[in-house]
């Protein structure tokens, strides 16, 4: 079934990582538009300011370019090294195409960054080479994380309270999900808000594979709230993706009488009562999701499945 409640700020691929000396980001500008790229890098920023990361501070900032010419690459190198720019790497990759990654030392927002990349487009062109691939960031001293789980947890301790919660919150709306995990562990702990911390924590357990953990946090939202609607419809998904329908019809049942007249939840119940071979209530929820949804595409389909039965 695989509809998971979250709020997803942002529908994009993004390539983060913080491991060694960087976080890395590569975008292709000759398919990203200009408010591809600043929500992109916006993005990159919050999750670094969400992680204790000060990004007002400098910063090690990489840069890439690539082209089939090698000697193209080097002149292009010559004038960064000029700029204080230092080399990191100029060689050809496997598939034959050269890279070139400078890097520097420096403090940057989001529009000086901005500013930045759309200098070094300008300037890749100028020395005729293919293509400015993009930036990556990480620590200024090269031998530690940007982020490290000795940092951020002196980060997390110098939240309290509802501060400690809003920090989890805003990691979960960024989709950084081993933190917000870690965050609304110490909730649970500190006993703030326990049933949405434990809803919260489960989501992101669920993104992170962890389902059985999950389960468990999901069933103690429900302790703490027995009315937590989104709880349920959340186990309902589990437990149908874990082919257990009988438990996933009776918690999405318990979410439609709680939030009746939803359609992820009438097409939940028709999936499990047809997995179930309950073939005429399974057409009757079927009915019922295109009623409050039309546009239900995923009800249309089972819909003709089950006419065929």
């Amino acid at each position: 079934m695989n509809s998971i409640i979250r709020k997803r700020t942002y529908l994009l691929v993004i390539m983060i990582w913080f491991a060694g000396i960087a976080s890395a980001y590569a975008q292709k500008s000759a398919t990203s538009t200009d408010k591809t790229k600043m929500e992109l890098t916006h993005l990159i920023f919050d999750r670094l300011g969400a992680q204790g990361v000060n990004t007002n501070k400098p910063l090690l900032y990489g840069y890439f370019f690539f082209d089939r010419d090698k000697a193209k690459l080097e002149r292009l190198a010559a004038n960064l090294i000029k700029q204080n720019y230092s080399l990191v790497r100029l060689e050809r990759n496997d598939d034959g195409v050269c890279v070139l990654h400078v890097e520097k030392t420096e403090a940057h927002s989001v529009d000086s960054l901005l500013k930045r990349e759309e200098e070094f487009r300008v300037l890749a062109s100028r020395f005729m080479v293919a293509t400015y691939d993009g930036w990556d960031v990480g620590n200024a001293d090269p031998t530690k994380p940007l982020v490290s789980n000795d940092s951020f947890r002196l980060f997390m301790d110098s939240k309290k309270g509802n501060d400690l919660f809003n920090l989890g919150i805003r990691l979960y709306d960024l989709e950084v999900n081993d933190r917000a995990a870690e965050v609304f562990t110490e909730c649970l702990k500190q006993k703030i808000k326990p049933d949405v911390s434990s809803f919260k924590l489960a989501v992101t357990q669920l993104e992170l594979g962890k389902r059985e953990e999950a389960i468990f946090h999901l069933e103690q939202a429900i302790k703490f709230e027995p009315k937590y609607v989104d709880a349920y419809f959340n186990l309902g998904t589990v437990y149908y993706d874990l082919g257990k329908h009988q438990k996933s019809l009776e918690n999405l049942e318990t979410a439609d009488r709680l939030r009746p007249d939803d359609d992820a939840t009438l097409y939940g119940m028709a999936l499990n009562q047809y997995a179930l071979g309950k073939f005429s209530q399974s057409r009757e929820n079927c009915a019922k999701a295109l009623k409050v949804n039309p546009k239900n595409e995923n009800a249309k389909a089972l819909l003709k499945l089950l006419q065929e039965k």
